[in-house]
């Protein structure tokens, strides 16, 4: 049986949004709309915006009018396949640049990022950027995107949306209109970054002053994933700290303090914009400029290339560094190495002596 009423996709809607809209339409909630689509397929905990089976658009098409390729376009895999070129995506292992859902996959980070102010409209939706972790602002609004309630503090939850409380505008857990939310301004110069890497991935639009090999989105996003997890190592190597300033970026790393076990994509959207402008400052070198700085920091090839995907750009700069300074590191260490007060080694002494 077809869907009594079915609303057209925005341009840019998650396929998710999409979902729920026509859910609200025909005077339902998401889960029992899509119980009636797919039954005992468990859709809201999955990340459906990734991906979703061949089988389940096929079921779907059935009852709607869209194309599987329409479908399919809803999703983020065709974009983040443009970004990853060697083999199909795993669905079942996380992707770079996607933001973890959060509550649909159990998770405690992230969630689902909204910009309050785009959602007080007439049709409000939710964007395929807002899944993107380079997106960290709006760029209508210029405020930073938040991914909770500001009054319960709880992940927003567009999924758990009910028959008698049918707006995208409030928190599905408490109530509180989301359009009524103070955001923090977002950066400029970050703002203008991220409109540069989606104008890349959505429009195979190019800025030719980034210092790349090639004018591709894989070159593009690799390389600038690559850079932003080498950014993470480096801030745990205080010896290497020196470099944020030959790269004109420490006013930037002085301000990141996130969980070092998070990956950019788990990072909040505060300290994400941080390491994204840290990116941004570097783009604005020369490609051979940021070799011959790297290469005179002393850093090694491992500390460099954080991905198991590289491409040109990377191979480039990290031709020339070694694989490793073990032995500078051992040097530096036995260097620092200074003798211990006399109350120093009596302080010691006492706390070993319940071992004798």
């Amino acid at each position: 049986m077809r869907i009594p009423i079915e609303l057209d996709p925005f341009e840019d809607e998650i396929f998710s949004s999409w979902l729920i809209r026509n859910a609200i339409a025909n005077g339902t909630d998401p889960s029992s709309f899509v119980d009636g689509v797919w039954p005992n397929y468990r859709t809201w905990t999955r990340d459906i915006d990734r991906h979703i089976p061949n089988d389940k658009i096929d079921i779907l098409c059935k009852r709607i009018s869209l194309s599987k390729e329409h479908i399919k376009n809803l999703t983020l895999e065709p974009l983040i396949e443009k970004i990853m070129l060697n083999g199909p995506l795993n669905p079942k292992k996380s992707w770079y640049f996607v933001i973890p859902t959060g509550l649909r996959g159990g998770l405690k980070t992230n969630g689902t990022y909204i910009c309050p102010y785009c959602l007080d409209s007439k049709n409000p939706y939710f964007k395929k950027q807002w899944r993107l972790a380079w997106n960290t602002s709006c760029p209508i609004h210029g405020n930073l995107l938040m991914a909770k309630c500001q009054k319960c503090n709880r992940n927003i939850g567009p999924h758990l949306i009910t028959y008698t409380n049918s707006s995208f505008q409030l928190c599905t857990h408490c109530g509180f209109d989301l359009r009524k939310s103070k955001c923090s301004p977002g950066n400029e110069d970050a703002i203008s970054f991220q409109e540069q890497l989606n104008n890349c991935i959505f429009n195979d639009s190019f800025d030719i002053r980034f210092p790349i090999i090639e004018n591709t989105p894989n070159e593009l996003f690799i390389t600038t994933r690559n850079i932003l997890s080498f950014f993470k190592i480096l801030i745990r190597l205080p010896a290497h700290y020196d470099i944020f300033d030959k790269l004109g970026i420490a006013q930037h790393s002085n301000k990141l303090e996130f969980e070092k076990r998070l990956t950019f994509e788990s990072m909040e959207a505060k300290e994400r914009q941080i390491l994204l402008l840290m990116v941004y400052e570097i783009f604005k070198l020369d490609i051979i400029e940021i070799r011959n700085i790297i290469e005179e920091s002393a850093i090694t090839h491992k500390s460099l290339i954080q991905l198991k995907t590289s491409n040109k750009t990377m191979t480039y700069l990290s031709k020339n560094l070694p694989v490793n300074n073990t032995h500078r590191y051992r040097q530096s260490m036995k260097q620092s190495i200074q003798p211990r007060t006399k109350k120093e080694v009596d302080k010691i002494i006492d706390s070993i002596k319940g071992f004798l």
